[in-house]
């Protein structure tokens, strides 16, 4: 009976034995590219990071970046001669030429500031703006309006020929004429203890002509 078995069984068996070998083949050989790629990534991951490491740019400290700004930038071209500038290209050069505009411009200014002397605005010294209020109140009386901290220095300074003259002192005169209340009764107290202090003690020319003024107001309120 086994030498009448026909031989396409042997065929048939072998071809079976190579196909299920050709199917291990080829697992193995994706396993293997597999392997190979994985670790072909390993590798180059390293390799990105120290790329990386290397482009990295150093920092800045504070006074390189303000040296930086301070520093004109320079204007760049278009990448080829004779191309017109696309419009964002434009843009940039535009913008580039409006910030060297500016710091030319604050350069100039600051170049001229310190060579052209500021003239100060004139000022109008205390006295003067107090002896302005008195005349208004003689010479105007429809535009004079009453402010108690100028009749308060007049008081108080009204001795003092520096400070109001004596072509002032006779108008004083006439407006301390009218004071009323306590402001009068101040008065009259100031100028008598003044002709107290006064009276104990050598004169000078100065004291004389306080003394003078005085005794006027006296004359006048009492």
């Amino acid at each position: 009976m086994a030498k009448d078995m026909p031989n396409g069984s042997g065929t048939k068996g072998s071809d079976e034995a190579e196909s299920v070998k050709r199917k291990k083949d080829r697992k193995l050989e994706k396993k293997s590219k597999k392997m190979k790629l994985e670790q072909e990534s390993e590798q180059e991951v390293p390799e990105l990071l120290v790329k990386q490491k290397k482009h990295k740019k150093p920092k800045k400290n504070s006074r390189e970046e303000e040296e930086e700004k301070e520093a004109p930038q320079e204007v760049t071209e278009p990448a080829q001669e004779g191309e017109e500038p696309n419009p964002e290209e434009r843009r940039v050069l535009e913008r580039k030429l409006k910030k060297i505009r500016r710091k030319e411009e604050k350069a100039q200014l600051k170049a001229e500031g310190k060579t052209v002397e500021k003239v100060a605005p004139e000022k109008v010294l205390p006295s003067r703006q107090n002896l302005d209020y008195l005349t208004c109140w003689n010479e105007n009386r429809a535009a004079w309006k009453f402010q108690k901290h100028r009749q308060t220095w007049l008081l108080q300074q009204m001795y003092d020929s520096e400070k109001v003259p004596d072509e002032s002192f006779p108008v004083l005169l006439l407006y301390i004429e009218g004071l009323r209340g306590a402001a009068r009764d101040l008065t009259v107290q100031k100028a008598e203890a003044l002709v107290k202090s006064l009276g104990d003690g050598p004169w000078d020319p100065e004291q004389q002509q306080k003394m003078q003024r005085a005794r006027e107001v006296l004359q006048l309120l009492s």
